[in-house]
């Protein structure tokens, strides 16, 4: 009773009466203990009437250092999203939110906010992942050149039956059948990482390869040996003068060479002549599909949160392995 009666008396007090489509006077008055009424300067007026929560706040951040929504533009996350979307191969998992995946979510219709988000997934609480069930998420909003910025979402900035849509790192696997049996074992490790497996088992890829494939290339490539063993003869050196020009563009190759590999069969630094020290690139050869995941994960790591220095991440030049 006691708040009601507040209210009613501070919508019917003089400084707040509104008339037609004028908007509400803030008081010219107010009193301060121990001094009585003191007229209040255009400054503290504003202040006494508080900030509309859905008004346009001034600046990009919050006082967390999260972007606001309302500062953001839809060409931002049409940007955002190219950064990655050659690299990106969409999930299905329906309304369940993961971590380290990649998310285009429809928001809710606002003034100022722009029709959905993209960026990747930090945080999501509870962490059930269920999104009618999250409370709070924070997104990792990709920037050209730039670290991510962080952004907020709750509840109320998520349409209600909206679109979401995600997304994973794709890693091309070049492999024999054994090498695809050691692989598919971690799977779900690789898309809790946020990675998927985008297996192939022939050349053409190789073969076909063409100096405009710059943009659409993988970052990732994991090749192995045994599957390189397995080429015909008569292919072999083709399939080496690729690899040789692949070397030397923008993605990591891993050479996946198994303590359980057939004696006899060779590493591809000795099937390409890269040899420490003593030639401009050198693969790095992990043993097991966990050491894989590492230094994709680790490589990636980088790349998204150093742009800039994207072609030197995902390079595979002795300097930059040492």
């Amino acid at each position: 009773m006691t708040f009601e009666i507040a209210l009613k008396r501070s919508l019917l007090s003089p400084g707040f009466i509104q008339f037609g489509d004028e908007k509400p006077r803030p008081p010219e008055e107010a009193h301060v203990l121990g001094r009585g009424l003191q007229k209040l300067s255009k400054g503290q007026n504003q202040k006494q009437g508080g900030q509309n929560e859905d008004e346009p706040n001034p600046g990009k951040y919050d006082t967390r250092g999260s972007r606001k929504l309302n500062s953001i533009t839809p060409g931002e996350v049409k940007r955002a999203y190219q950064l990655y979307e050659r690299q990106l191969t969409s999930t299905s998992y329906g309304s369940f939110i993961a971590t380290n995946h990649f998310y285009m979510i429809e928001l809710a219709q606002r003034e100022n906010v722009p029709a959905a988000i993209f960026g990747r997934v930090n945080v999501c609480l509870p962490g059930d992942g269920q999104v009618q069930n999250v409370r709070e998420m924070e997104l990792s909003f990709p920037q050209p050149g730039m670290k991510p910025e962080a952004v907020i979402l709750r509840p109320r900035d998520i349409a209600t039956h909206g679109n979401i849509q995600g997304y994973c790192i794709r890693v091309k696997i070049l492999a024999s059948e054994e090498e695809y049996k050691d692989f598919i074992q971690y799977e779900r490790l690789f898309r809790e990482a946020g990675f998927v497996f985008d297996f192939n088992d022939n050349t053409l890829d190789l073969l076909e390869l063409s100096e405009t494939d710059h943009d659409s290339l993988p970052w990732f490539h994991v090749i192995g040996s045994r599957w390189f063993a397995e080429i015909p003869v008569s292919l072999q050196q083709d399939v080496k003068f690729s690899l040789w020009k692949l070397s030397g563009r923008e993605t990591l190759l891993l050479n996946y060479h198994p303590d359980h590999t057939p004696i006899g069969i060779k590493k591809l630094n000795d099937e390409l002549g890269y040899q420490y020290r003593l030639s401009d690139f050198l693969l790095t050869d992990p043993k097991t599909p966990q050491q894989t995941l590492h230094f994709v994960r680790t490589v990636f790591e980088k790349v998204f949160l150093e742009p800039s220095n994207k072609s030197i991440h995902l390079s595979n030049r002795q300097d930059r392995i040492a």
